[in-house]
């Protein structure tokens, strides 16, 4: 059986993997980086066989007794369209020789999963749009904009997502301050969130960030009577 999981949520998406680890109780289980993944290496990790087999015989189920994770194999194989082409081949004609996932960090486009094959399980976690409205509408005396969307976002996702997210945005707003460009950011995203940072100062950001950090050890520590999401919205009232 071939799996994709893939999305921005990383936690979510490690969870995932580590849950399926798990479930593939008497496999071996082979890990490769994508980044430097090539057919010959990919044909001798789906060889069904190995230590596990020899000392008992095949695990119980299907995907023989190999599970083969593959991590950044799409992500960093599209732009090699002639490898990207022969491997995920490998991948969808020899769904019996192990389990094989692939695991990605971000969303991969529908165009591209579709390559992989209707028999593909797929597990998506994406981060919702209302998130991202949230953390663009940031910004000084914008609470009655800003409040109803952290709202709309606390009622259907934890409040250590909307954290996580909340500090990695101030950090990029920082380095954006300071003309570095954050990693990971597309120029669109750091154009945008440039036009952003306009609106704060550089000590008001690292005051933000600094309160941020201090949510983090009150709730961590117990010594706040208020919950997370009590304190996301203070925060986001004295803006």
């Amino acid at each position: 059986m071939l799996y994709l999981i893939h999305g921005d949520q990383e936690e979510a998406t490690r969870n995932k993997l580590v849950e399926q680890k798990m479930l593939a109780k008497g496999k071996e289980i082979r890990e490769l980086q994508g980044k430097s993944l090539d057919p010959t290496q990919l044909t001798q990790a789906l060889e069904s066989s190995s230590m596990f087999s020899a000392q008992g015989g095949p695990a119980s189920g299907g995907g023989g007794d190999v599970m083969v994770v593959i991590e950044a194999f799409i992500s960093n194989a599209k732009k090699r369209e002639k490898r990207f082409a022969q491997i995920v081949s490998q991948l969808i004609d020899a769904p019996d020789a192990a389990d094989v996932i692939l695991y990605e960090r971000k969303e991969i486009d529908k165009t591209t999963v579709a390559k992989l094959g209707s028999n593909t399980k797929v597990f998506l976690f994406k981060t919702p749009v209302v998130i991202f409205q949230f953390l663009d509408s940031l910004r000084p005396g914008y609470a009655k904009q800003t409040l109803p969307l952290l709202h709309m976002v606390l009622a259907h996702e934890a409040a250590e997502l909307v954290f996580t997210l909340l500090i990695r945005r101030v950090r990029q707003l920082i380095e954006l301050k300071d003309n570095m460009t954050p990693d990971g950011l597309q120029s669109w995203q750091a154009a945008r969130l440039t036009a952003t940072a306009r609106h704060f100062t550089m000590d008001e950001l690292i005051d933000m960030h600094r309160r941020l950090v201090e949510m983090d050890i009150a709730i961590k520590s117990g010594s706040s009577p208020f919950t997370l999401a009590q304190h996301l919205e203070q925060f986001t009232v004295s803006l």
